[in-house]
């Protein structure tokens, strides 16, 4: 199997936590945290040899929030773990 090319981006760490912005298909992104806030999270997955998960909007620190908006992306009002780009 191939190896997709990944697109994301370091947005900020909160204490042992780090936050990246990471491109899907498309217009659609979604916030990727390591490590998972616990191993029974139902959102874990492997990202380039990080492990984490994919975290909902509301899930998000304000710190966190503040500078994902600056990068020109909003919460999807269908998917709480989906991002898409202002137009």
């Amino acid at each position: 199997m191939a190896t997709k090319e990944i697109s994301f981006e370091f947005i900020r760490e909160t204490g042992s936590r780090k936050y990246f912005l990471v491109k899907k298909a498309g217009d659609e992104y979604f916030i990727f945290r390591t490590p998972p806030s616990s191993e029974k999270s139902k959102n874990q997955v492997d990202l380039a040899n990080w492990e984490g998960e994919i975290v909902v909007w509301g899930g998000v620190p304000a710190k966190v929030r503040d500078w994902i908006l600056r990068k020109k992306v909003q919460p999807d009002t269908r998917k709480p773990e989906i991002l898409v780009s202002q137009t």
